[in-house]
């Protein structure tokens, strides 16, 4: 009996280490960098805005690759035209796309419940940042689908117990509304 405990203990703290170190991987550049390039803006330093946007250039080329073509020579351009309200669109592109990135990453790995629930929650926090931005209605919306995306990867439960079943169409039905939405900004 003594060792069945032992070895349900060790398996219960690995999947947990696993999720943890997995979540805790890394800073978000496309925040980082957002907040850094806002701040420039609203201090007039538009130099400074380009050079963090330099620095950041790998990660706004990744973004432009994999999910909105326009955004790395879209935020160049504003930036090099000085235009703020320009700057702070595709600033928001760049956020939506991180929502893309993270329901991909979701919808990959919806077999493996601890990722995609990280991918999903991630998308919720690039989410909120957006959200002030969006109109009432288009909120509601993206708010919605990306809500039943994350009910859609389903719970394994404790040991079954709780247990619901993925829902792979459900999620990809929801994952097709937000991005509609997510490339309409």
């Amino acid at each position: 009996m003594r060792l069945v405990l032992l070895f349900i203990v060790a398996i219960v703290t690995s999947i947990n280490l696993h999720a943890y170190s997995y979540a805790a991987a890394g800073k978000e550049p496309t925040i980082d960098s957002k907040e850094a390039i806002l701040k420039s803006i609203n201090d007039d330093d538009f130099q400074s805005a380009k050079t963090i946007f330099f620095k950041y250039k790998e990660n706004y080329q990744y973004l432009s690759v994999e999910f909105n073509s326009l955004l790395f020579e879209g935020l160049k351009n504003a930036i090099d035209k000085k235009d703020k309200s320009a700057i702070v669109k595709w600033l928001n592109v760049s956020i939506a796309s991180e929502i893309q990135r993270r329901l991909d990453g979701g919808l990959k790995n919806i077999k493996q419940f601890n990722i995609a629930k990280v991918m999903l929650a991630k998308a919720n926090k690039f989410y909120k940042i957006l959200s002030p931005s969006l109109s009432e209605e288009t909120n509601k919306k993206l708010n919605q689908a990306i809500k039943k995306c994350i009910e859609s990867i389903g719970n394994p439960g404790l040991f079954g117990v709780g247990a619901k079943p993925i829902n792979i169409e459900e999620y990809q039905k929801n994952q097709e509304i937000a991005i509609k939405i997510l490339k309409s900004l």
